[in-house]
């Protein structure tokens, strides 16, 4: 004897499981995998309570297509001796006084699709945009996001251009 499902429950199905389908795709497609950095960076302590700004170690920010990531040199025009109490800052100088702060690379934790045409010249360096316009509050962040803070999508983009005034054409940002 064949079992016959009530008319309810195929309705359901027949809803639920595409929407199930559609979903777990979407989620697979959108998935951002986590980010490791190679010290455990304080960005709040650099940017509120030592009040340095972001171009001195984002050499690039004002005049490049991408804003640049610091490397072991540039950690090491501060942390040659130790700066703070805590392990990580022990731990950083130890890396930067025993050489191997060379092979100290950040690594980037905002991408764009490659037909993305975008410079941290244009938005920052001539439109004056503040860093948190994009990258949320990542100069309060206390440990390194795996994540980024702000999910950079087409719609964010073009709510920015629409209020600043500035173009919506296609190839103004695709190429």
């Amino acid at each position: 004897m064949a079992f016959a499902a009530p008319h309810w429950v195929k309705v359901t199905l027949a809803i639920t499981l595409p929407v199930l389908g559609v979903a777990i795709v979407r989620s697979l497609l959108l998935y951002t995998p986590a980010v490791k950095q190679p010290v455990a960076f304080d960005h709040r302590t650099h940017t509120e309570r030592l009040k340095i700004e972001c171009r001195l170690c984002h050499q690039y920010v004002a005049t490049g297509a991408h804003a640049g990531l610091p490397d072991g040199a540039r950690c090491a025009m501060c942390h040659q001796v130790r700066q703070g109490t805590s392990p990580e800052a022990a731990r950083l100088t130890m890396l930067i006084t025993r050489g191997a702060g060379d092979s100290l690379r950040f690594n980037k934790l905002f991408h764009l699709p490659p037909y993305v045409y975008f410079t941290h010249q244009r938005h920052v360096g001539i439109a004056q945009l503040p860093c948190q316009s994009c990258h949320g509050m990542i100069a309060l962040t206390q440990t390194p996001p795996e994540r980024p803070l702000v999910k950079i999508r087409m719609q964010v983009c073009l709510d920015c251009h629409l209020a600043k005034g500035q173009s919506v054409d296609c190839v103004a940002c695709h190429r």
